[in-house]
């Protein structure tokens, strides 16, 4: 699966260009982009024998508190949870394409005021700083670093013709989509932003939101 992909998940799942890049530029900060990357310095295995020991429940995997994966899953309930979701969806702990679905519903379920916040800012600079702070939580929060790499990924995907191109190829995959993610986010709030949530579902809505993204694309 290459970044653009993934971008165009995110993007499907109803994040802001800027919101999406937010994300991929700490995915970026803790693996490189690298789905099966056990974290250096806290095994000796090699990131292949790692997965596969992991997939074959040989090591601990849950309970090693070795960082895995595109974001470096460590905690123990969170490495439970996605060795289960890979498990339920028949492919390896180390598969790409399970590991943005996981980290999507987590967002989702577990932190939707930061789903919130991806679906609707347009500071790439806030949004990898909230995905750092309330997300990812790192020993370091290297904001410049994830700062930069969400820039490089908006400039790769959004600059010239590059978002034109993708609304074209991603168009009608983000319609099928919107609904479904508009309803996810909605359980995870209450109150006023439960109102919020319901007007996202709204036909009004949907319309407003294809013709910002149609407004973008003509200012390329």
């Amino acid at each position: 699966m290459s970044n653009k992909t993934i971008f165009a998940i995110l993007r499907g799942a109803g994040m802001t260009a800027e919101g999406a890049c937010g994300l991929m530029g700490n995915m970026m900060a803790e693996s490189g982009m690298k789905a099966n990357i056990a974290q250096r310095g806290m095994t000796s295995m090699s990131d292949e024998q790692y997965t596969a020991e992991a997939d074959s429940s040989i090591i601990d995997f849950t309970r090693d508190s070795v960082g895995y994966g595109l974001c470096q899953w460590t905690y123990i309930t969170r490495k439970a949870a996605l060795l289960s979701f890979a498990r339920n969806r028949g492919v390896s702990v180390g598969d790409e394409n399970m590991q943005v679905q996981f980290c999507l519903r987590e967002l989702q379920q577990d932190y939707p005021m930061l789903m919130l916040k991806l679906c609707t800012s347009t500071d790439i600079d806030e949004c990898a700083d909230r995905v750092c702070d309330q997300y990812e939580r790192p020993a370091v929060n290297n904001y410049p670093v994830r700062r930069q790499y969400a820039r490089d990924f908006f400039n790769q995907f959004c600059g010239s013709d590059a978002l034109y191109e993708l609304r074209q190829e991603q168009e009608p995959e983000i319609n099928n989509t919107f609904n479904n993610t508009a309803s996810q986010v909605a359980n995870g709030f209450s109150g006023a932003f439960k109102t919020l949530a319901e007007y996202i579902q709204t036909k009004e809505f949907q319309d407003g939101f294809l013709a910002y993204v149609q407004g973008r694309k003509e200012t390329l």
